[in-house]
């Protein structure tokens, strides 16, 4: 039996995402904040088992909890695979350094940064007595690699995601480790966070007209497409670790 961890797979692309893991047949587990009961009834109709762990992202103890419980869960089992993918973002505080509160700050860094380091080292972890293989999706965003007016914290949490990656790969190459790690970059989907992104306003997000006409002209991914990307990239291919993939070279 395999098992896919995805954070957030209540909605927009976690959601996609855990649906087709669903469709493969393998075991699911969703992190968010709030269950899904179309995914239930998904993995009852097609036979594979579903686990909802309620977790706040942006709280390290509970997240450190949640994912030592899903680890010795899921290598206790003695699964093939586990694939994880780390999906749970924020895109918000969006404004210029300055005018940001500091609250706010903290929760982003918690939910798109601190999160996936404690969940990459808790599952790492709880895999050290076990034969099962982890391979690990970082989702990432362009705006890890070039600085947005408006996103200094999105930027500097999804760049943080980046170099984690690279050094966590560094870190199992060096060990000789079956596990892998990789970063996505899913470009531009319509989810909510875009509808988050449009209603900035322009002092606040300089390319706010710019995403308006994503939408507008249709040019805006769904989540599905993105989805199925990921989950035959890490399902049906021998991915190479450490590497930042783009769904605009693989569809």
């Amino acid at each position: 039996m395999d098992y896919a961890i995805v954070t957030g797979a209540t909605r927009g692309l976690g959601e996609s995402a855990a649906k087709l893991f669903a469709q493969k047949g393998i075991s699911l587990i969703n992190v968010s904040r709030t269950d899904n009961g179309g995914l239930k009834k998904l993995c009852d109709e097609t036979g594979v088992s579903y686990e909802y762990v309620q977790c706040d992202l942006s709280n390290p103890a509970e997240t450190e909890k949640a994912i030592k419980k899903i680890g010795s869960k899921v290598f206790g089992d003695g699964a093939g695979r586990i694939y994880l993918v780390q999906n749970a973002g924020v895109v918000t505080p969006i404004n210029p350094s300055g005018q940001v509160e500091n609250a706010d700050l903290e929760k982003s860094v918690n939910v798109n940064l601190l999160s996936p380091m404690i969940v990459t080292n808790e599952m790492l972890r709880a895999s050290q007595r076990s034969e099962s293989q982890l391979i690990m999706v970082n989702v990432s965003s362009g705006a890890g690699s070039r600085p947005v007016y408006g996103w200094s914290t999105y930027c500097s949490t999804k760049a943080g995601v980046n170099m984690l990656t690279e050094t966590v790969s560094l870190e199992l190459s060096k060990k000789g480790s079956r596990h892998k790690v990789i970063a996505f970059s899913p470009g531009v989907m319509d989810t909510d966070m875009q509808g988050t992104i449009r209603s900035s306003s322009e002092e606040a997000f300089a390319d706010v007209e710019s995403f308006k006409r994503y939408k507008e002209q249709g040019m805006l991914r769904d989540t599905d497409t993105v989805a199925e990307v990921i989950v035959k990239l890490v399902t049906e291919t021998e991915v190479e670790s450490g590497k930042l993939y783009h769904v605009n070279d693989l569809l």
